[in-house]
Formats: structure tokens, C-alpha cells, sequence
């Protein structure tokens, strides 16, 4: 290996480290969910559901979801959280998020007014609503990871800092 190759390879490591502090370090917001996989990064506005009567009320009634929004349940403690689409108007997919801000499981294009249970798994502290299909159209899948400031006294593999 010559030393020009050497220098190379050592610019490429410095610039990837980096980079990828910079994303580790990147500010967050409480009105935004950020999703990292294979696809790169997508971002999604949400409301915050964290009161008991919030989360029970959620998008029910709801006649329209704006594109790249959602709503993000928020628990005190993980437990096995499930959901029904009975009076929600609108096909969801539904997202539930582990401590370590990871998808740990994903119900696509759940339908309207139905009375099926949707279960998380015993790990879930948080829930993601979105448009039925936008999961599959970014290309968000199980075991992405997602930032928001709510898994900041966690211990997250994707971690970001509050906006000043």
C-alpha cells in the first residue's frame, strides 16, 4: 500500500467518523420523529399524545392525515401495548418503539373501524401513527431506528441533543 493510498483511506475514516458524530450529536425537536434505516433519514411532524385521554382519543375521527405526519404515543413504562382502528377513518401504519429507540415491530396499513387488537411487544414505551403505506414507501421496516427527545434518558443507539 503506498502512503498516497494510506493518506486516502485515513481522510475517508476521519470524514466518515465525522460525519456520523455529527448525526449522533444533530439537535432533535418535540414536534418531529426522525427515522434512520437503509434508506437514509425521514423525518415525520407529529403531535404528541401523553396523557391517557390523548392517547385513548388519538387520530380517531380524523378524516385526513397530512403527508410525513403522525401522532407519537408516549408511555411511562414499557409494557405490551396494543391498539384498534374502531372509529379512526383513515388506514395507519402503526409503529412501536423500543427504549433503545428501535422498531421493534411495525402493523402496516391497518384498516379503518377495525376491532382487531394490534400487540407491541412487552418492550414498547412508544407508539408512531403515520398514513397507511408510508412505512413501505420509505422503506421503513423492524430494527430502524428512530430519534426524539423522549428516548433521551435512554439508552438509544440513535441519539441527538435538545434545540437550544
Amino acid at each position: 500500500m503506498t502512503i498516497f493510498n494510506l493518506v486516502k483511506k485515513l481522510i475517508c475514516f476521519v470524514l466518515f467518523i465525522s460525519a456520523s458524530s455529527q448525526l449522533l450529536a444533530s439537535e432533535c425537536q418535540e414536534d418531529v420523529v426522525s427515522i434512520q434505516g437503509d434508506f437514509g433519514v425521514v423525518d415525520f411532524n407529529v403531535e404528541i399524545a401523553i396523557t391517557s385521554i390523548k392517547r385513548t382519543q388519538g387520530l380517531m375521527g380524523r378524516k385526513k392525515l397530512d403527508a410525513q405526519s403522525g401522532m407519537l404515543f408516549l408511555y411511562e413504562k414499557p409494557h405490551k401495548i396494543s391498539f384498534w382502528m374502531k372509529n379512526t377513518l383513515i388506514p395507519l401504519d402503526i409503529i412501536f418503539l423500543s427504549m433503545s429507540g428501535e422498531i421493534s415491530h411495525i402493523e402496516h396499513n391497518a384498516q379503518p373501524f377495525s376491532m382487531k387488537r394490534i400487540f407491541g411487544r412487552s418492550d414498547t414505551i412508544a407508539v408512531l401513527e403515520i398514513n397507511g403505506q408510508s412505512a413501505n414507501r420509505e422503506g421503513i421496516k423492524t430494527g430502524d431506528l428512530v430519534r426524539h427527545p423522549f428516548f433521551l434518558p435512554f439508552d438509544v443507539k440513535w441519539s441527538c441533543k435538545i434545540k437550544d
